[in-house]
C-alpha cells in the first residue's frame, strides 16, 4: 500500500500528452522533482517545433527546430523522464479519481495529466489533384526543380517559402488577405528572385492545381478531440443540489474553438476545472503561440502539478 501522498508503483505521478516544447519543459521539471513522469507523443518529438527549418527568435539558440527539440528531449530524459511514442485516444477517471488513459489500446493510470498536444494544421476545403503538404521541412526535398505554391500569409507560410526557395524552381505565395508575417521575414522573402507574392486573392482549386506541389499554412486548430470522453463525464452541480434531486452537468473544459480553458474560480493558472488535469502550450485558450512562451508555460504547469501532488 502506498502511504499518504505517495503514488502506487504501477501508477504514473504525471502523464504528459504531447511532445512539444511545453511538454518537454514540464517533463524536465517534474522529473527533477522526483516524480514518475512519462511523455506520450503520437508523431515527431518536438511537435511543430521540429518542423521549423530555422529558429531565430528563441533566446540562446539559433538553428533547426529539430536540434532544439532533440536537446530538450535529452535533458528531460537525463533527469529521469520517459519519452515514448503513443497516441492517446481516450481519458476517463476511475473510482479512485485517478486518470485512466488509453494509449495505443493500452490502459495507463496517472495521478495527474498535463495536456500539451498543441495544435494541428487547418486544411483547405478544396478538391486538389496535386500533392499537398503542411510541412515544408518534411516534404521540401520532393520539390526540386518544380513550381510550388504556398497558401498563407503568416510567419509559418513565410518560413516555408524561405526553405522551399532554396530547392524549388519557383515559389508562389498566395494569401487571401493582407500579409501578416513579421517585417523581418517579409524582407528576407522579398530578396529572393524565384519567389512571387500575391495577396488579397482567394485561392481556388483550379488556381492551385496548376502548380506541381501545394503547401498549406492557413493556421491551426487545437488537438483536443480525444478529451471528449472526459468532457462528457457527468458531475453533480452542487449549487443545484436540493432535496430529492441532483442536477448533473458536463465539464466545461474547452472554449468554442476547442482550446482548453484553464485558471479562474480560484484555480491555478494552468489547472482545468477537473482536479489533476492541467494544460500548457498552444492547446491552452488564449495562449501566445511562441516556442519561448510554451517552454515557460510548461515549467509553470509542472510547478503547479508538483504542488498539487503534495
Amino acid at each position: 500500500m502506498a502511504g499518504a501522498g505517495e503514488t502506487p508503483l504501477n501508477v504514473l505521478s504525471a502523464a504528459i500528452i504531447g511532445g512539444g516544447p511545453a511538454a518537454l519543459a514540464a517533463a524536465l521539471y517534474l522529473a527533477r522533482a522526483g516524480k514518475k513522469v512519462r511523455v506520450f507523443e503520437r508523431g515527431e518529438v518536438g511537435g511543430e517545433l521540429a518542423r521549423i527549418d530555422q529558429i531565430e527568435n528563441y533566446p540562446g539558440f539559433t538553428g533547426p527546430g529539430r536540434e532544439l527539440a532533440a536537446v530538450m528531449r535529452r535533458q528531460a530524459e537525463a533527469a529521469g523522464a520517459e519519452v515514448v511514442y503513443g497516441e492517446c485516444t481516450k481519458i476517463i477517471r476511475n473510482k479512485d479519481k485517478r486518470f485512466v488513459l488509453t494509449i495505443d489500446g493500452e490502459k495507463i493510470e496517472s495521478e495527474a495529466v498535463l495536456v500539451a498536444t498543441g495544435s494541428e494544421p487547418r486544411q483547405l476545403k478544396l478538391e486538389l489533384t496535386k500533392p499537398v503538404s503542411y510541412c515544408a521541412l518534411c516534404d521540401g526535398v520532393l520539390t526540386k526543380d518544380k513550381k510550388v505554391v504556398v497558401v498563407g500569409g503568416g510567419n509559418s507560410a513565410f518560413q516555408g517559402v524561405l526553405y522551399l526557395a532554396g530547392i524549388a524552381q519557383e515559389v508562389t505565395l498566395i494569401s487571401h488577405s493582407q500579409i501578416k508575417a513579421d517585417s523581418y521575414l517579409r524582407h528576407k522573402v522579398c530578396e529572393l528572385k524565384n519567389v512571387t507574392i500575391r495577396e488579397n486573392i482567394e485561392p481556388t482549386a483550379e488556381m492551385l492545381n496548376k502548380f506541381d506541389y501545394i503547401f498549406v499554412f492557413i493556421g491551426t486548430r487545437p488537438a483536443t478531440k480525444w478529451l471528449r470522453s472526459l468532457r462528457d463525464e457527468k458531475i453533480i452541480d452542487k449549487e443545484m443540489k436540493f432535496a430529492k434531486f441532483e442536477v448533473t452537468k458536463k465539464h466545461e473544459l474547452v472554449d468554442s474553438k476547442g482550446y482548453i480553458l484553464t485558471g479562474g474560480r480560484k484555480r491555478s493558472a494552468h489547472a482545468t476545472e477537473i482536479p489533476g488535469l492541467y494544460a500548457a502550450g498552444d492547446v491552452r485558450s488564449s495562449a501566445t503561440k511562441q516556442v519561448a512562451v510554451a517552454v515557460g508555460d510548461g515549467v509553470d504547469a509542472a510547478l503547479e502539478i508538483i504542488d498539487w501532488l503534495r
